[in-house]
């Protein structure tokens, strides 16, 4: 990568810390079994995961998203940031974050937050947040090409990253085994130690499975 689009990054992190956005990255991406989950219960964390939380946290709660959901955008903006001080920088939870995109548009932009280093993983997932309304349209993808230009990601570099087809494909193929295998209908839709929560949107409802799973 070259030094353009690292100090890129760099703004696109500082940019979201200033505007109140969280960005932590615990590099404890492992493959095993949820806590509690037997196979074929819930997802299986990988080795391409983004994960919030240690990787002995009692319960690992499993998310999967759409960047242009807007339910989505309300949870990562008001709960995700109370369940990240509340129970995975206390050590109670792994957060576990899995592309579910919608249409074509939101496919586009979970290939953006997969081209740039894990530690800006986050920080992309903020911005992309926070600039839903100009990017989740019609024909949207010059715009996602223009966040990925505040991040130093220069055009050709960004039509090479939806140009992967192996990035591209691991996300569908994730999203498939999501809607075939675990039933995901909608998002969010999160998994508590394997179990599929309704309301998963909702944090009080979250909260209550979180607190529930580590009461067994």
């Amino acid at each position: 990568m070259n030094k353009g689009v690292l100090v890129g990054l760099l703004v696109l992190v500082l940019v979201a810390i200033a505007a109140g956005g969280w960005f932590y990255f615990s590099g404890q991406q492992i493959s095993v079994l949820m806590p509690g989950a037997s196979a074929g219960d819930g997802p299986v964390v990988t080795e391409n995961d983004r994960i919030l939380g240690k990787a002995d946290a009692p319960v690992t709660v499993v998310e999967y998203f759409s960047l242009g959901c807007p339910h989505c955008k309300t949870f990562h903006e008001t709960g995700l940031p109370k369940l990240k001080a509340e129970y995975i920088d206390t050590g109670k939870v792994r957060f576990v974050f899995r592309d579910f995109p919608l249409d074509g548009v939101a496919l586009a932009a979970a290939q953006l937050t997969r081209c740039v280093p894990n530690e800006a993983y986050f920080a992309m997932t903020d911005a992309l947040f926070a600039q839903q309304s100009t990017w989740h349209v019609e024909n949207g993808v010059p715009q996602i090409a223009e966040i990925a230009k505040g991040a130093g990601m220069d055009q050709a570099a960004f039509d090479a990253c939806l140009g992967d087809a192996a990035k591209r494909t691991a996300i569908v193929e994730s999203r498939k085994e999501a809607a075939e295998k675990f039933k995901v209908e909608a998002t969010p839709t999160m998994f508590v130690n394997g179990r599929k929560l309704d309301s998963a949107g909702d944090y009080e409802a979250l909260k209550a499975a979180i607190d529930a799973a580590l009461n067994e």
